[in-house]
């Protein structure tokens, strides 16, 4: 067993249970655990599960029992289908905070599992993702921002979550290294690099509190305050990377 699991030890174990239950044929960890900055209790597991064939509603209906008796909402799964692994547009069954749901699975998370995936069992990644060049890693981390964060800025309530704060800036971070230097970076990395991007010292370190698992208080005004400014610079950020 590949060693960078010994902190989740709830990956191999799901993995078990799920390999037949779902046709899976490999099974592999990108995201922190992979790339050496996962936190317990704080990240989330990032698991991609290659199966036979698309899920009928046995399997979904199985699959969705599984996740549940887990109860553990850190734990993404997408079952990418082998057979149409090649379709970047396509979207594959995805488990989430609770429910099962289709999304494509991300240039981002191909380029991850490729570049430094685990896995748990099954050929090497390579075998059964389709590669991912430059400009379309480029190209992916750019679409992180014109799809789903342009539309969050379009929402000024969701700013005064600690999720769309944390996660949007962080997310700006990664994709300028990923278009400028064509490089996949850690969140916790992508945290000493938002100065660039004009967050200011003490939200970059409140960010890093809570990557840390410590609780931070906030008033609701300093709650307003910070979403607004977060919302503006995500704003700025979007538009200086993607033109």
């Amino acid at each position: 067993m590949d060693d960078r699991l010994t902190p989740a030890p709830l990956v191999p174990s799901f993995g078990d249970r799920v390999r037949d239950l779902a046709g899976v044929v490999g099974l592999y960890v990108g995201g922190s655990l992979a790339f050496g900055d996962y936190r317990p209790g704080v990240s989330d597991l990032d698991v991609i599960a290659v199966v036979d064939r698309d899920l009928d509603r046995t399997r979904r209906r199985q699959v969705t029992e599984l996740h549940e008796a887990i109860d553990d909402e850190r734990l993404h799964c997408a079952y990418l289908v082998r057979d149409k692994a090649a379709d970047l547009d396509r979207k594959h069954h995805y488990w989430a905070y609770g429910e099962l749901y289709r999304r494509a699975v991300s240039g981002i998370a191909r380029a991850e599992l490729l570049r430094g995936g685990i896995t748990v069992y099954g050929p090497p990644p390579a075998e059964v993702i389709p590669p991912v060049d430059d400009a379309a890693l480029r190209a992916a981390a750019r679409a992180e921002l014109t799809g789903y964060w342009s539309r969050a800025v379009a929402k000024p309530r969701l700013w005064r979550e600690d999720l769309y704060v944390d996660l949007g800036l962080i997310t700006l971070a990664r994709v300028d290294a990923t278009v400028t230097e064509t490089r996949l970076i850690t969140k916790s990395e992508a945290i000493e690099r938002l100065t660039a991007f004009g967050v200011p010292d003490d939200l970059r370190e409140e960010i890093a509190r809570r990557r840390a698992g410590e609780p931070v208080t906030l008033t609701e005004d300093e709650r307003a305050a910070r979403a607004e400014l977060a919302r503006g610079l995500m704003t700025a950020g979007i538009a200086r990377l993607t033109g």
